[in-house]
């Protein structure tokens, strides 16, 4: 008997909580779903048409990624607002990643936090020193552990400096935290960071939290360092933002030469060297401007007559000069056939320069087919553009 009333009072509880939990679930308001992560477009820093060419002013560098229990609660900022703090904090580490340029450079990852059933200053490192890819970090931000447990700040300073023993040149330590309840010392440990490198590390700090003292906390360390500055992460999510912040840390801009001084800087430049005042397509290359050959056709038209003139006008300027004509084709038909009608292409440009008063003793030709195609072949306007004569100095 006793058994029995026994299970109906524990029946009677559960039934009693269940509906508790229900009639509270239902007056509840539901949880918004989080919107998905801002889209984000990295200026493109290798771009060909940038007049200057980065290149790493620092040999390695280190970031340093807070995992601690606060950083998971809601972001107030700007940027990705509602996602917690620790997603906000990688994708601001993302986007630095996405706008940093190839170059050579070492990197390592050092998080910290975890969680309560881990020792108080447990900090860990995702990856050391190795060299740097997108790929490298973007995969170790994806795999981070979700935030959990203190905030031994210092710790994982000490274990920074410590992957840069290794380091000959100028490195940079990138500390990303919500600058909360940071613990192990970290102004300390700044302060024998610099002791042991000088100059030579640069510390950066950015702030990816809510409150005023966070932020001061971080600039404070930043100010220790004496190399570096401290930022917030909506001031530097923007794309030109972003890019401005990654030229500061990582890079040196290095104007790019055009020795020839034709429009196409050197690195870019197949053909080195055309005189002045020459028409160059997009690879730098001399070409008769404008002079497009319609399909099986060689004839130069009246159209023609501006463009070529521009020819002229440098052989008069450089009476020692010789050219070589090279005419082109596109894929259609036999190689035989296409190289005929190339260097009927070519004749045709000697012919015309002859008729104005240019010796052609200063001019040969060549034709090529087909072998040397600028355009895929695939489509007409491809196609069109193969259709080409080059000029080509002779020394």
């Amino acid at each position: 008997m006793r058994k029995t009333c026994l299970l109906v009072s524990l029946t009677a509880m559960i039934i009693a909580v269940l509906t508790g939990c229900a009639q509270l679930q239902s007056v509840m308001p539901e949880k918004k779903p989080l919107s998905p992560l801002e889209s984000f477009t990295p200026q493109n820093l290798n771009s060909k048409a940038l007049s200057v060419k980065y290149v790493p002013k620092i040999e390695s560098f280190v970031i340093i990624l807070d995992a601690s229990a606060s950083m998971e609660t809601a972001f107030t900022g700007t940027v990705n607002q509602g996602h917690s703090k620790f997603t906000v904090a990688k994708d601001i580490l993302s986007r630095m990643n996405k706008t940093l340029p190839e170059v050579d450079i070492n990197s390592a990852l050092v998080t910290f936090g975890h969680g309560f059933f881990t020792p108080l200053d447990k900090t860990f490192i995702v990856y050391e020193l190795t060299h740097h890819s997108q790929d490298l970090l973007e995969n170790a931000l994806t795999r981070a552990v979700y935030p959990k447990g203190s905030s031994p700040a210092g710790d994982a300073i000490e274990d920074a400096s410590n992957q840069l023993l290794m380091t000959v040149g100028q490195a940079a330590i990138i500390f990303v935290s919500d600058g909360e309840e940071l613990t192990g010392s970290p102004l300390a440990k700044v302060k024998n960071l610099k002791e042991m490198y000088g100059e030579k590390v640069c510390f950066y700090t950015i702030h990816a939290g809510n409150t005023a003292e966070g932020k001061a906390a971080l600039r404070e360390l930043a100010r220790e360092a004496k190399c570096g500055f401290s930022v917030t992460a909506d001031e530097i999510a923007s794309s030109e933002n972003m890019a401005n912040f990654v030229k500061e840390v990582f890079l040196t801009a290095i104007p790019k030469q055009d020795s020839d001084g034709d429009g196409v800087y050197d690195e870019d430049d197949e053909c080195p060297d055309t005189p002045e005042g020459a028409i160059v397509d997009s690879r730098g290359c001399w070409v008769v401007k404008g002079v497009t050959f319609e399909y099986k056709k060689w004839d130069i038209k009246e159209e023609f007559d501006s463009n070529l003139g521009n020819i002229v006008d440098i052989l008069e300027k450089n009476p020692d000069m010789q050219i070589r004509i090279e005419g082109h084709t596109d894929n259609i038909g036999s190689l035989e056939y296409n190289i005929d009608l190339s260097q009927k292409r070519a004749q045709a440009v000697k012919n015309y320069l002859v008729g104005k008063g240019i010796n052609e003793s200063r001019i040969s030709t060549v034709g090529f087919g087909f072998k040397k195609p600028i355009a895929p072949n695939t489509t007409e306007e491809g196609r069109a553009l193969n259709r080409r004569a080059e000029i080509v100095p002779v020394k």
